[in-house]
């Protein structure tokens, strides 16, 4: 019989929601706005799952007429002021990931997110779709809480700590490579991917679980 995992952290953009292709199209518009037009699709490709610091300097290289004398946090603001209105009039939920951390609660396994979103970001998109109560926000990681994102270890390494978790009884839930590299860093060895259909194709490291379906994840 499949054992619980004594915890579960999942991703948010590109796993409980499909919202990396959203937050393109927030990036598509802040950029035209900028003078620079790109479709939304070449801009995803571009920075998929990375974080926002490593996401910044990827666009800045290579857009440096458009974005060179503006700052990472001037394009962030741009970004998350369009990206939460885009949510807010369509949450992109991905159905059978939300459906798993409801069988997961169920269970009675600790639920937690490991992002690279900032809190104030999530704490609306989790509102806007209704799962607010489905995850500990108190001991999750979003981006204000560390230095280095996916793929350095340090939000799932935060993680574990708040919870005193085991790595080896801990599951991560990711769709990107560089999260993927971050869980598998961090020691976590069960670590599952379900891209959703909008994201680009990816070479995950070895040992890396791929799910055809959420809800093909094993519980007892």
């Amino acid at each position: 019989m499949t054992a619980l995992p004594a915890l579960a952290l999942f991703d948010i953009d590109g796993t409980l929601f499909d919202s990396e292709r959203v937050w393109a199209e927030a990036l598509a518009l802040a950029m035209e706005e900028l003078g620079e037009r790109q479709r939304p699709e070449r801009l995803m490709a571009l920075i998929y799952g990375m974080a926002w610091p490593d996401a910044w300097r990827t666009l800045r290289d290579a857009f440096p007429e458009a974005l060179g004398g503006l700052s990472a946090f001037a394009l962030g603001q741009m970004m998350v002021k369009r990206f939460d209105a885009l949510f807010a009039a369509r949450p992109p939920v991905i159905q059978p990931a939300i459906d798993l951390l409801r069988r997961l609660r169920a269970a009675g396994v600790p639920c937690a997110y490991v992002s690279g979103s900032p809190r104030a970001t999530i704490a609306h998109d989790l509102r806007a779709a209704g799962i607010e109560t489905l995850l500990d926000e108190s001991r999750s990681v979003p981006s204000d809480d560390v230095t280095h994102g996916k793929p350095d270890p340090e939000g799932y390494l935060l993680a574990l700590s708040r919870f005193g978790a085991d790595p080896a009884q801990t599951v991560v839930f990711e769709d990107s490579r560089v999260g993927a590299t971050a869980a598998f860093a961090a020691g976590i060895g069960r670590v599952c991917v379900c891209p959703p259909p909008s994201a680009p194709a990816q070479d995950y490291p070895e040992g890396v679980v791929r799910l055809a379906s959420w809800h093909d994840f094993p519980l007892p």
